[in-house]
């Protein structure tokens, strides 16, 4: 059955040479897993790379810590094994890799109890798991894994060493890239949101185009990508969607963004390369956000981001500096209104005596 692997058992120096780090202390030392700080045992490796949580060095009880050299310079104890590396954060991912590695799939082949239609394509070393459901014409390329209760309808293609966890639906043409992650509960091509209103009626406009998902995009539990109006809604190249977001018909998101859970785009929303929104950010539709463009969570977006690089937040949405400088006015409003009604009373006063 699929599980995530038992944990590996490494030493300290195995480990650094792996991740690309320089070890001090006990080098020959045992890690047999991974945990933070607070919580890691002598037999596990912990990291640092947010200067929040830097107090908790003095007092973990971690084998080994991943950590950089300007926290490791300012270390107090002596006792502590380090790995001293440049990205602690990627450092740290790696060694997870090594130490515990992905998720394990049981190798089912195509169960008697799933739904394939005679006429789906389905690559080497696939496995799809009872109940799923492949629909007429449906490609599925080697080495995918797709579990139960997953439908897949007609038309649509999956690149190499896709997973598709239970529950999620993709719909009819659908275009799905190499290494694509789709979790459960996902929906990729439902009808956009599209009417005409005529007369006091809504009328439903059929919703033609697909969705494209290119190569190394990862979609969160319960999150949407509805299907174009007439052309494609597109997640570009390795961008990562959490949980719970909604991306609207004819959007193209650019590739490698970061869509923390409950963002929602409303629709032709288009956005460069590295955008991150954090979670809760709304963004009205037919905007254009620059590259490298980051909002604080619960940003409300409502035009365009012509520079790129710059951080956004508040609702409206704007340059962190600037809106930093209009919060502080806004939580002195109450006293300010008083001093303006006191000058009110105080002209009005003047205005008597003249």
């Amino acid at each position: 059955m699929s599980s995530t692997s038992a944990a590996t058992i490494l030493t300290v120096s195995e480990l650094a040479e792996m991740v690309g780090g320089t070890a001090q202390g006990q080098l020959d030392r045992p890690l047999r897993g991974c945990a933070d700080l607070e919580r890691a045992t002598h037999e596990q490796l912990s990291f640092l790379s947010n200067i929040k949580y830097r107090r908790h060095l003095e007092t973990t009880q971690a084998g080994c810590v991943i950590l950089a050299q300007e926290h490791a310079s300012r270390l107090q104890r002596t006792d502590l094994t380090l790995i001293i590396a440049k990205d602690p954060y990627y450092a740290f991912r790696q060694a997870v890799v090594k130490l515990h590695g992905f998720r394990q799939h049981a190798c089912v082949g195509v169960s008697p109890q799933a739904s394939v239609h005679p006429t789906a394509q389905i690559g080497r070393n696939v496995n799809i798991h009872p109940f799923a459901v492949i629909g007429e014409n449906v490609v599925i390329g080697a080495d995918s894994e797709i579990y139960s209760q997953v439908t897949i309808m007609p038309n649509t293609r999956l690149g190499r060493e896709c997973i598709i966890y239970p529950g999620a639906t993709v719909y009819d043409d659908c275009v799905i890239g190499e290494r694509v992650i789709i979790h459960s509960g996902a929906v990729i091509g439902s009808d956009g949101y599209g009417y005409a209103t005529h007369g006091g009626v809504h009328h439903k406009i059929p919703q033609v185009g697909n969705v494209v998902l290119e190569d190394d995009v990862e979609i969160g539990a319960t999150t949407v990508v509805m299907r174009a109006a007439l052309e494609s809604t597109v997640i570009g190249k390795g961008s990562k969607l959490d949980c719970g977001v909604v991306i609207g018909h004819n959007c193209r998101i650019g590739p490698h963004n970061l869509l923390v859970a409950q963002v929602g785009i409303a629709g032709s929303v288009s956005t460069g390369k590295y955008v991150v929104m954090g979670g809760q950010v709304g963004v009205a539709g037919h905007l254009h956000i620059a590259d490298l463009t980051r909002f604080a969570g619960q940003s409300g977006v409502v035009a365009d981001v012509v520079q790129p690089g710059l951080e956004h937040g508040g609702s409206p949405a704007m340059e962190v500096r600037h809106a930093r400088r209009v919060y502080l006015q806004f939580v002195q409003l109450p006293e300010m209104a008083k001093r303006i009604k006191e000058l009110e009373n105080k002209l009005k006063q003047l205005e008597k005596a003249t």
